[in-house]
């Protein structure tokens, strides 16, 4: 869960979807240009993901049904 309004996120998704980074639907996000997204994400790439492990654990992704 985000702290964030879901119009802003609603924007930011489809600022992404616009620039053929990622296609969303209700629930499921699916990386349709990785290298692209990761270059709009800058220094902060990997930073949640690397708190999430100092804190918790390993991350675990788990793949769509």
């Amino acid at each position: 869960m985000l702290a964030v309004r879901r119009s802003s996120l609603t924007i930011a998704t489809h600022m992404l979807e616009g620039a053929g980074m990622i296609r969303a639907k209700r629930g499921l996000i699916i990386v349709l240009d990785r290298a692209k997204l990761e270059a709009a994400a800058g220094e902060t790439y990997g930073k949640a993901e690397a708190e999430y492990e100092r804190l918790i654990g390993p991350y675990r992704s788990v793949a769509p049904a």
